[in-house]
Parts: C-alpha cells; structure tokens; sequence
C-alpha cells in the first residue's frame, strides 16, 4: 500500500486521454464506475499525447485508492474529511517542493491538483488503518526487544578484525597448535586460509559493523579481547574461524536506543507487514472488471495492464 503512494508520487509524466467522451465507464469497483473523466482528472499532459501505459497506470491507482477508501470505511468506519485531506496537501507540497508554485509543483510532475489531493487522501487512510491494525497486535516481548537490541548494539559497533578461515575442527586445532609454537598469524592465514579475500592478506577483513557478520562470527567480534587471538575457534556456515580482533569501537549512549524506541520499531515493523496482508486481502476480495479497450486488470502485483496495440 505504501509502495503505490511512493510510486505515484514519484511518477514524471508526460500524458492525456484523449478520445472518448469523459462519461466513458472504463472500470468497475463493487459495482461503482470510474469514468475516464476521473482518469483523466489526474493528469496533467501540457499538450501531449496520452500513451496506453500511463494511462493504464492512473487507471490502476484510482481503482486501488477506491479498494483502501471502501474497505477503510467499511471495515473501521475511517473517513477524512475534505479540510484534512487539503491540509495534508499543503504539507506535502511545502515538504517536497523545490521554489516551486503550487502548480508548477503538480504540473512539472505531469499531474493536477486532483491526484496530489487522492495522494494525501490515501497517505491518512494509511495512517487510520495502521492505527486500527496495532491494535490487533500484542506488544513485543521482552526477549524481542533483548534480541533486537543486541542487534541494533551490533550493527553500530566497529571492528577490526583478523581471521584464519579452514575447513574443519582438525584443521582448525592444527593452526592453534602452530599460533601456541609461536608462528605469525598472517604468516598462518597466507598460507592456509580459505578467505580468497582476506586470506592474502594475512587474514585482515576491512574494519565494519560488527552486525554485517554472520551471528557466530559477529557475537564473537564482539567479545573477544583486543589485540589477542580469541581462545575460542568459531563455527559458522562458511567453516572454522580463528579469529583476531585488532580494534573495536563501541558506540557512543546517545546512539544506542532505548528498549522504547526498540519496541516501537518492531511494532511498527510487524504493522507494515500487516498493512501489506491487509491491501492485498482488500484487492483479492474486490471485483473489479476493467473495460477490454483500456486494458486488464491484475491481483497480484494489482494494477491495469495496458491493452495489447
């Protein structure tokens, strides 16, 4: 649902229909019409030819923007009104605009002030719907939020780190034995370790978030001691790791969130999967039957497929 917003905002056109009168029923929704006067409402072609694509495209955004405002009102009683959908306008065109007149601001994007006003209104029927979905969700638990955030401690703390990649535990016991005897570790990962990479360098890897790692290597990187060979030879999915941290930065406390910020986050990540079930559960569940000469209408991905030339 969200993505059709950013697409439509960000669509740069060049279109207008042309043709048939503007009382034309180019589709049905539930058994209302859209009308290629509603259709061509939105565009703003500044004297160009309409393509069957793009027309297929605003076709398809005002069938979907129809979908969310039925099953909004009907299923949680969701309505805005005209002055909140104009405010929400007003804000989207001073948060977006480059010294632009409002309508430079529509024209130069090869829309009308009708479509900037359908995207506001959907931008708060997504809001009202993401609200009334959280409700339906149970907040985080503890051991969540734990998890993400030594997810989140990770992936800010840097590290630098040497390893000596090998195939099995024999081979890994083989290289401590060498390290024990006193050999040099890049001299060891020249030789033997499976990291094309790093191994040519004596095992270096470039200095990075502890959280691009694998989870073994990361959680690891994280605690062994600086400057010495860490005690423990780690497993992971590409084999045994010996492994040498060189230099870690923690983060700063100002940088690391709170549990609140960590649990409003994976709640607000739960919601925008909801939201996604739920668009497609409304888009599913309509009948929408697009006239032949304008196109066809498609589930999944939902939108108009052109009319073949």
């Amino acid at each position: 649902m969200k993505k059709l917003f950013a697409l439509a905002v960000a669509s740069a056109l060049v279109v207008s229909a042309c043709g048939a009168g503007s009382s034309t029923v180019v589709a049905t929704v539930d058994g209302r019409e859209v009308t290629l006067g509603e259709v061509n409402g939105l565009m703003d072609p500044q004297g160009s030819t309409v393509s069957k694509e793009i027309f297929a495209q605003f076709l398809g955004f005002q069938i979907q923007w129809g979908i969310v405002e039925r099953a909004a009102k009907e299923l949680y009683g969701i309505e805005v009104t005209d002055d909140e959908v104009l405010a929400e306008a007003d804000r989207i065109y001073e948060a977006t605009n480059e010294e632009e007149t409002r309508e430079e601001f529509t024209a130069n994007r090869g829309v009308t002030e009708d479509f900037l006003l359908n995207i506001a209104r959907q931008g708060l029927l997504d809001i009202a719907v993401r609200a009334e979905l959280e409700k339906e969700l149970t907040p985080p638990t503890e051991e969540h939020i734990a998890n993400e955030m030594a997810n989140a401690i990770a992936s800010l703390t840097q590290v630098c780190v040497s390893h000596i990649l090998v195939a099995t535990a024999e081979e890994a016991d083989d290289v401590v034995a060498r390290l024990d005897a006193g050999e040099e570790f890049g001299t060891i990962a020249g030789e033997v370790s499976q990291d094309p990479g790093s191994g040519a360098n004596e095992g270096v890897l470039p200095c990075a978030s502890a959280g691009q790692y694998v989870p073994e290597f990361r959680d690891a990187s994280l605690i062994a001691p600086i400057g010495e060979v860490y005690s423990e030879v780690v497993e992971s999915q590409f084999g045994f790791h010996i492994m040498l941290v060189t230099d870690r930065q923690d983060p700063a406390e100002e940088e690391i969130p709170t549990d609140e910020e960590v649990s409003a986050s994976l709640l607000s990540q739960r919601v925008a999967i909801e939201l996604e079930r739920w668009f497609s559960d409304q888009v599913e569940a309509s009948d929408v039957v697009v006239n032949e000469e304008y196109g066809s209408w498609s589930v999944s991905p939902p939108g108009v497929t052109p009319p073949v030339a």
